[in-house]
Parts: structure tokens; sequence; C-alpha cells
């Protein structure tokens, strides 16, 4: 029986990651977000230097004309978009705090 839980949790797990994954997957394919990559404090500086590329107003149009033909708005999409937001947030924060935790472990000094 304990062998049985193991594996429905485990199985269970697997499929959640995977929709999250797919979900994920769609949003980058449909141009409605990007991954931002993690950034430490020495970064942050050099990033604020680099201006965004604009999009032109044709690019813009093709990519609401792609997502209005797709039809992301349901119950489910925003669902998910709302869950994946929450996991972006919560994985982004427990990583800083142990890069936080490394720096100041390995280096004796605090995290800015």
């Amino acid at each position: 029986m304990k062998r049985l839980m193991i594996q429905v949790i485990v199985i269970g797990t697997i499929l959640l990651l995977g929709a999250l994954a797919g979900v994920q997957y769609m949003n980058e394919q449909l141009g409605i977000s990007q991954p931002v990559p993690l950034s430490s404090p020495e970064i942050v500086a050099q990033e604020t230097a680099v201006e965004a590329p604009s999009l032109s107003r044709q690019e813009l149009t093709a990519k609401y004309a792609r997502v209005e033909e797709v039809g992301r708005l349901n119950f489910f999409s925003e669902m998910g978009t709302s869950l994946a937001d929450g996991m972006n947030k919560l994985s982004r924060s427990f990583l800083s705090q142990v890069m936080a935790f490394v720096r100041q472990g390995l280096n004796g000094e605090e995290a800015g």
C-alpha cells in the first residue's frame, strides 16, 4: 500500500510539472511572456544600461491577431497563468535566498 501511494504521488507530481512546463512553453511561443534570467546585484547594474528592443506596430498587431486566433482567454489558461506566475515568484525568492546564504557562507559577506 505504501508503494502504491508513493507511485501515485510521483506520477501526479510528474504530470503537474509537465502541465506547468506546457503552459510556460505555450506562453513563450505566443509571445505572451519571456523568461527572465536570475540576476545578482552585480549584474543588475549592468543590465540597466541596456535598452530593451522595441517592437514595431506591425509585430504587435501580428502577435495580437495570433493570440486572438488561438483564444487563450479561458478559465484553465488564466488559472495556469496565475499558478505559473506564483510558482515563478516563489522559486525566484527561494533561489535568491539560497544564493544569499551561499554568498554569506562562502565569502563571509552580507548579501546586499
